[in-house]
């Protein structure tokens, strides 16, 4: 590759859209104000807060409390670990022994969850206190939890102020998108579908992908609500998370209806079948977007509301039960409160 050509290939890497620019701008800004914040409480080393608002900072409000959170946490168990090693050593346990021991059973621990991933660091800061002259391990562990604290509340102020979405409409764009990947499918050939065993795998893949970050969305929509105290967020809490476990329950319905499709030997009624499907789907997602009014009718020939005759018997099953989910998906967003 020519000198040009890798100029050109780290200018793109280099390159910001909007986006970007407006969390590089929310970083920088909460850099300065993390520094004035322990400037005016005194701390004896700024850049800690500083350093803890780099790490948990992100561009929105939900997924900057949820990694504030774990810091803040894993932080506190660390200070534990780490006094607890102070605590040998003063009972004559070599110090190199009680801080390699300590930090690599931490570090251990890390591996179950972001949760503990700041827990090591933390206890290493404690055992290697002597490098803040005039204070003692305890004081040192004080100091930390409150750099951190400072920090954390940081982050959490500057992206509440400045956050340009929601976790919620995130969750709502990203249930409409995968609704409609859905339908999109439905309208290919079967034959074409199953050309290639490869390429499904790729897309069964993608899918898979989407609702897990679905499920995380769902959790971070539902703190924020409760951190804002939002009336539309239902007394269970868990509004948003029901409407990603429902867009995941829809997704399977999709499955098996495919797989009992391919059992149907008439081209037509395979075809009118899945363009109704597609059709539900579709409206949904617009719904999701809010670009229209759910609308369920095209399923209702296929799977009769209650003592009718299905176009088809054998596609009965799947399509009620995916025409259910599809309005208890509908009745979840248009009723938050229920």
């Amino acid at each position: 590759m020519s000198i040009a050509a890798s100029a050109r290939s780290a200018a793109g890497v280099l390159r910001m859209d909007a986006e970007k620019r407006h969390h590089g701008l929310q970083l920088a800004a909460a850099v300065l104000i993390a520094y004035l914040a322990s400037m005016v409480a005194g701390l004896p080393e700024q850049f800690w807060a500083v350093m803890s608002t780099l790490i948990v900072m992100r561009p929105n409000s939900a997924s900057t409390f949820d990694a504030g959170w774990d810091r803040t946490r894993g932080t506190l168990l660390g200070v534990a670990g780490g006094l607890l090693g102070v605590y040998l050593e003063h009972h004559g346990v070599p110090a190199l022994a009680t801080t390699l021991a300590l930090v690599a059973l931490l570090a251990f621990a890390s591996a179950a969850g972001p949760v503990l991933r700041s827990a090591p660091v933390a206890a290493l800061i404690i055992l290697a206190a002597g490098g803040i002259a005039g204070h003692s391990a305890l004081q040192v562990a004080v100091l930390r939890v409150v750099q951190i604290l400072i920090g954390v509340g940081v982050a959490m102020l500057v992206t509440v102020a400045s956050s340009r979405y929601r976790a919620g409409a995130r969750l709502r764009a990203g249930c409409a998108g995968l609704l409609e990947r859905m339908a999109r499918t439905l309208q290919q050939p079967a034959r074409r579908a199953r050309a290639d065993e490869a390429e499904a795998e790729k897309a069964s893949a993608a899918v898979r992908q989407a609702l897990d970050r679905l499920t995380l969305l769902g959790g971070s929509a539902d703190r924020e609500s409760r951190l804002f105290r939002r009336a539309s967020s239902e007394a269970d809490g868990r509004h948003h998370r029901r409407i990603a476990g429902l867009t995941a329950r829809i997704v399977q319905d999709i499955t098996v209806f495919r797989r009992v499709l391919d059992a149907v030997d008439a081209e037509a009624q395979r075809q009118e079948a899945a363009r109704a499907a597609s059709s539900a789907l579709a409206c949904v997602a617009d719904m999701l977007a809010g670009r229209r009014k759910a609308d369920l009718d095209a399923l209702r020939g296929f799977a009769p509301e209650s003592g009718g005759n299905a176009a088809h018997p054998l596609l009965a099953a799947p399509l009620h039960l995916l025409r259910e989910d599809l309005r208890r998906l509908v009745s979840s967003v248009e009723n938050p409160a229920a």
